[in-house]
């Protein structure tokens, strides 16, 4: 093998070592990346599913067919229902 070969071959060897190591670091700076994503992914999962838990009970418990809704409406009536007499016995005490 002739000298000029040797170094040819030499030169050829370090610059594939430099662009390994250029490689792996374009790859670990990737998968950092990726794994950073991924947590901030999960966060907002885990906000989102929150805030639908969140919304649904505030609908079962607060919705239009939810008990608070009927006892709210049956408080409603019972209030007129009570205004209405209170008014009828004033009424009467001046027949």
């Amino acid at each position: 093998m002739t000298p000029e070969r040797k170094e040819r071959i030499d030169d050829l060897a370090r610059r594939g070592a430099l662009e390994r190591e250029e490689i792996s670091r374009a790859v670990f700076d990737l998968r950092v990346e990726w794994e950073k994503r991924r947590a901030q992914w999960k966060i907002a999962s885990v906000v989102a599913t929150g805030l639908a838990t969140g919304a649904t009970v505030a609908y079962k418990l607060l919705g239009k067919s939810s008990i608070a809704a009927k006892v709210g409406k049956a408080a409603s009536a019972i209030s007129v229902v009570v205004s209405l007499t209170r008014a009828a016995l004033r009424v009467r005490r001046f027949w």
